[in-house]
């Protein structure tokens, strides 16, 4: 649940295909990503890229040692038909194609004969594009906050500058290029010799590199290099450059920098210095370089790891954050950027679970300790979780999820148990325990299914990023921790709802009609009593919203059950989902979302620990929950059923189910389950509006003028008004604090044409449009 900045323009490109490659629904993962080019903007880059990205295959004539080839061609490599250039097994290839635009693939029927077969893949694959649908251009890759979010200037000749600049802007760190507008010269630059950049090129493929370069270019390339850098390439050739750059020194280091803002650019560094000869290793100033050592480093510390599981629970809680101090400096060399420090990486999380998990949670009541699991325990889940979505397939996986395990599941046990121990003290009421939600003026209550603690907390970091204000309690969860039951109380229509004589399915009832409290008939229940009901695409705000709203989201629980461990794959982007509905909300009107869930849950990779039950005690059994039968006796905890405490609920003892294999449940009586959050959520600013007042033109030039509540705003002229890249002006101009801004339309031939003024804040959002005729007055 953690993620870092791209580096360079590459690694956006990286990070945005595995955006698109998320399935939110935990199904199947796509059968191959389309990437649809109708320009052919990209093709320039794509060599650069299919070095970072082996699974990258393109559209054209047959050259499979290059990865390129027909429609029929990538047909088979998606299919796994040609073992040899395949991906491997789990692995999804990603079609780049030139000249075709997602358009044409929609089509059906009438897409062009060739590219027909690719046309279901769109249904049983996914397609890389923007918000709004359409190809990524190279342009809006750039802009967009999407993708790279730098600001660039819109004319034309900046257009064409950064096209042909795109390879050389691709292993460019990306801190370099924030914070100023690029233009055309700054795009220019690029194309200059960069003496660093090719001796790189040349370390990494020396081959490849002296094959593209005529007899001037290597003569100028061998100045430099003596020049620059005391190298003779044809003397020292690739060792003398290896040992040089592992010892440093002088313009060296520049190299060494160059190399660490974007090492997968360079693949065949990493081979040279396994070559270089360190001259003296005691005086050897920085060990970062030596991926020998590195790998020595690594091999130690998972031989370390596998004799931690061994240990007993305290000292391997001490082991691991002793070897969590030691290997953290690692995590910073450039070896973990290229996945050669998989070990020290997981290290991170690991070490704060050792020092999480050897504390256990105080209290000397059921509330006390649920405050004090609100306050600070839920950490160990999220770190236990961030362990394990960190991992790659294979064998450093198995161990760090024995490791996991072997930290995580003493201190849930214990918890969960001390947790039952109060929670069936002399005296304690479960049911007071619990706190119902109330329907609130111009306020939408917005359901999560099985929004866990500690993802509430992340939902909770990423909304104050966004500039929202948070506010964040718990509740308890009524008993049993199932959707059947606590879904009502967590819902304004709790007040409808009544127990029944029996618990079989933990289902309350509508006391009107004594018909089971089903989804549809809660919000029917909250219909009547003045609650707005919004669909999950739906944020409108209506005119009168006296009983507030209720609108439901989230598939966490859904897939928990589907995926069991591997829930761990969704979280990030069910998160992302509910920022942009709690978003989306706000914008649309209303004062304040309160985020409310049912219940939370336990897992732990491996499963749970099997509990017997035997089954003539209860009516019915589910993992963590049994409803007690008549007067059946249970040699476990039972507790009060909330909608009716006559009826008694067994629930296994510290983390246990009755299931075996089980690795997500929820159902009983523990912190994760039984704790959970609820969030309040409102704009941190005054909603940002503006209007444009009026247009004015004198032959070429448009101004315009604007009221608005902020400054920074853009103006810019476009033929579409909500496609950026229709921009017509020679450059699109900040709103001055008077309120106007004057565009210079870029080239004549638009003079009479149909067009729309445009304001859009600092993010690019459009805030209003107006259409004018160009060269005319409005």
């Amino acid at each position: 649940m953690s993620g870092t900045a791209p580096r360079t323009l590459v690694d956006a490109i990286d990070a945005s295909l595995k955006q698109a490659l998320r399935t939110p629904d935990g199904v199947a993962p796509p059968a191959a990503l389309l990437w649809t080019d109708a320009d052919g903007q990209w093709s320039p880059l794509i060599p650069t890229l299919q070095k970072v990205l082996p699974q990258l295959y393109v559209l054209g004539a047959y050259a499979p040692e290059e990865r390129r080839g027909p429609v029929i061609w990538l047909r088979c490599v998606v299919e796994r038909s040609l073992p040899e250039v395949s991906p491997p097994e789990g692995v999804v290839p990603i079609l780049y194609l030139p000249k075709v635009s997602r358009q044409d693939l929609r089509t059906g029927g009438d897409c062009p004969a060739e590219l027909q077969p690719l046309i279901e893949l769109q249904y049983r694959g996914a397609v890389w594009h923007q918000r709004n649908g359409r190809d990524w251009t190279v342009e809006a890759f750039l802009t967009s906050d999407d993708g790279v979010g730098l600001d660039v200037a819109k004319d034309n000749r900046t257009r064409d500058a950064m096209l042909r600049a795109l390879v050389l802007l691709a292993p460019e760190p990306l801190t370099v290029l924030r914070g100023r507008r690029l233009e055309a010269d700054d795009f220019d630059r690029l194309a200059i010799g960069d003496p660093v950049r090719d001796l790189l090129s040349w370390m990494s493929d020396k081959d490849g590199f002296e094959s593209r370069c005529d007899p001037t270019h290597w003569a100028t390339f061998k100045d430099i290099c003596w020049r620059e850098f005391g190298l003779d390439p044809d003397e020292d050739g690739i060792q003398g450059a290896a040992d040089a750059l592992l010892h440093g020194g002088g313009k060296w280091d520049d190299v060494w920098r160059r190399f660490c803002d974007a090492p997968r650019l360079y693949p065949g560094v990493s081979t040279v210095l396994r070559q270089a000869r360190p001259r003296d290793l005691l005086g050897l100033a920085d060990h970062s370089r030596r991926p020998g050592l590195n790998e020595e480093r690594e091999d130690k510390l998972r031989k370390e790891l596998e004799a931690a599981l061994s240990l007993p629970h305290g000292q391997a809680y001490d082991r691991i954050v002793a070897l969590d101090a030691e290997h953290k400096e690692r995590r910073g060399w450039v070896w973990a950027q290229l996945g050669e420090s998989p070990y020290a990486i997981a290290l991170e999380p690991l070490g704060k679970l050792a020092k999480a998990a050897k504390v256990p949670l105080g209290g000397a009541t059921a509330e006390a300790m649920a405050a004090d699991y609100a306050a600070q325990g839920w950490q160990c889940d999220r770190a236990a979780i961030d362990a394990l979505s960190r991992l790659r397939q294979g064998g450093e996986s198995v161990l760090v999820t024995k490791v996991v395990r072997a930290l995580y599941e003493p201190w849930l046990d214990r918890s969960a148990r001390r947790f039952q121990e109060l929670m069936s003290a002399s005296g304690v009421d479960p049911h007071r325990l619990t706190a119902s939600v109330s329907a609130e003026r111009d306020a939408c209550v917005l359901f999560a299914d099985g929004l866990r603690f500690d993802v509430g907390a992340v939902l909770r970091e990423r909304l104050e990023a966004r500039g929202f204000r948070v506010r964040m309690s718990h509740r308890i969860a009524p008993v049993p921790t199932v959707t059947a039951t606590a879904k009502p109380v967590a819902s304004p229509a709790h007040g409808s709802c009544s127990g029944k004589a029996d618990t079989e399915d933990f289902t309350p009832v509508i006391m009107t009609s004594g018909q089971p409290t089903t989804a549809s008939r809660l919000r029917d229940a909250m219909a009547r009593a003045g609650t707005v009901i919004l669909d999950d695409d739906q944020a409108s705000m209506a005119v009168s919203s006296e009983g507030g709203g209720w609108t439901e989201t989230g598939k966490l629980d859904t897939l928990g059950h589907s995926l069991n461990a591997l829930l761990i794959r969704q979280i990030d982007p069910e998160v992302d989902a509910l920022v942009d509905r709690i978003s989306a909300l706000l914008t649309a009107g209303w004062s304040r979302v309160r985020v409310v869930t049912d219940h939370g849950w336990l897992l732990l990779p491996g499963g749970l620990p099997k509990v017997e039950l035997s089954p003539h005690l209860v009516a019915t059994k589910w993992s963590r929950c049994a409803a007690v039968k008549g007067g059946s006796t249970p040699d476990i905890p039972t507790y009060p059923w909330y909608w009716n405490p006559i009826l008694r609920i067994a629930s296994p003892p510290g983390i246990g189910a009755f299931v075996a294999n089980t690795e997500y449940a929820h159902g009983g009586i523990s912190l994760q389950e039984c704790v959970i959050p609820e969030l309040v959520v409102e704009r941190g600013e005054a909603a940002v509006a503006a209007t444009i007042a009026g247009i004015s033109w004198r032959g070429m030039r448009c101004r315009v003028t604007v009221e608005s509540n902020a400054a920074g705003l853009q103006a810019d002229l476009r033929l579409n008004w909500k496609q950026a890249a229709s921009s017509i002006v020679a450059a699109v101009k900040e709103v001055g604090s008077n309120g106007e801004a004057s565009l210079a339309v870029a080239d004549d031939k638009h003079e009479g044409a149909a067009a729309s003024v445009v304001i859009s804040d600092t993010s690019g959002r459009v805030l209003d449009y107006k259409p004018t005729t160009v060269g005319e007055d409005a």
